[in-house]
């Protein structure tokens, strides 16, 4: 089963979205901020990161910067 990260701060498109993966059949984690995500990260891995461009503490640039090269493999896709 794939993993997939979703870092979003807006609940409703985090939720709709999160259903809509887990229905395909995806593995969904979610984090809402960056503190969060940092969190979430540190001994998890996942083959997909799905990052909003603009969070409360951050932004997904930022956790671009974070994920990559503690997890080269992972796939990262920005929303905005």
């Amino acid at each position: 089963m794939k993993r997939i990260f979703l870092v979003e701060d807006d609940k409703e498109i985090a939720k709709n979205l999160a259903l809509l993966l887990r229905t395909e059949g995806f593995n969904v984690t979610h984090a809402s901020s960056q503190g969060e995500a940092i969190s979430v990260l540190d001994g998890n891995r996942f083959d997909l990161a799905l990052v909003d461009i603009s969070l409360p503490d951050g932004n997904g640039f930022e956790m671009c910067k974070l994920i990559k090269p503690q997890h080269p493999d992972t796939i990262v896709i920005f929303l905005t």
